[in-house]
């Protein structure tokens, strides 16, 4: 036996007020994804660098190198590393210098610089900064980025992450613009305060 209720229509006031808040919940929920896609603090997008000793980079690069950015003897070489980046054009690589050295390092941190080989031993200078070696725990201080924003150079992007104060965690992305590395974003994330209960 079937039983047929009549239910009395709902006001159309009730009705819209149903439909206003059902798009208002979708809304909220499209903006609350989006934002945290956006801060998300993952680095899938980034490969990190492998450093290492100096006898993996071209002799005339390294004297180059030490020539072009510092005082110090070439016997000092021993204290750079060296990382090696591949780049799309499979006969070219860029070169990242780490001169993190007690004699290079100042107020500004320590010296960073790249370089490209443009063929017959013949490099050039694309990067050059200064930067603080301490990162936030997870965090690495240079990371390719494989997200380009829209460079048309066949060189990576390269993040940077920065410490400042403890307590803010700047990332900066480096891109070629024109032979030279340029920051194209630069923003800051709040790192958590810690707090001890002794």
């Amino acid at each position: 036996m079937l039983i047929i209720v009549n239910l009395p229509m709902p006001d159309d006031k009730i009705v819209r007020l149903v439909r206003y808040f059902h798009l208002s919940l979708g809304i909220f929920l499209l903006i609350t994804v989006l934002f945290l896609n956006g801060c998300s603090n993952t680095n899938a997008d980034e490969v990190k660098i492998r450093w290492s000793n100096f006898n993996k980079v071209p002799a005339s690069l390294m004297q180059l190198a030490i020539a072009d950015n510092t005082s110090l003897s070439s016997t000092a070489k021993t204290s750079i590393k060296v990382a090696d980046v591949g780049l799309k054009n499979k006969d070219n690589r860029l070169y990242l210098f780490n001169y993190n050295d007690f004699r290079l390092c100042g107020r500004l941190g320590c010296l960073y610089t790249g370089y490209v080989n443009k063929g017959k031993n013949q490099f050039t200078r694309v990067i050059n900064l200064y930067l603080q070696p301490n990162v936030a725990p997870g965090e690495n201080l240079i990371s390719i980025n494989s997200n380009n924003f829209g460079s048309t150079s066949n060189l990576p992007c390269l993040d940077i992450q920065q410490l400042n104060d403890n307590r803010n965690l700047q990332k900066i992305t480096y891109c070629d613009e024109g032979g030279y590395y340029q920051a194209v974003e630069n923003y800051f994330l709040k790192l958590p305060t810690s707090t001890n209960t002794n």
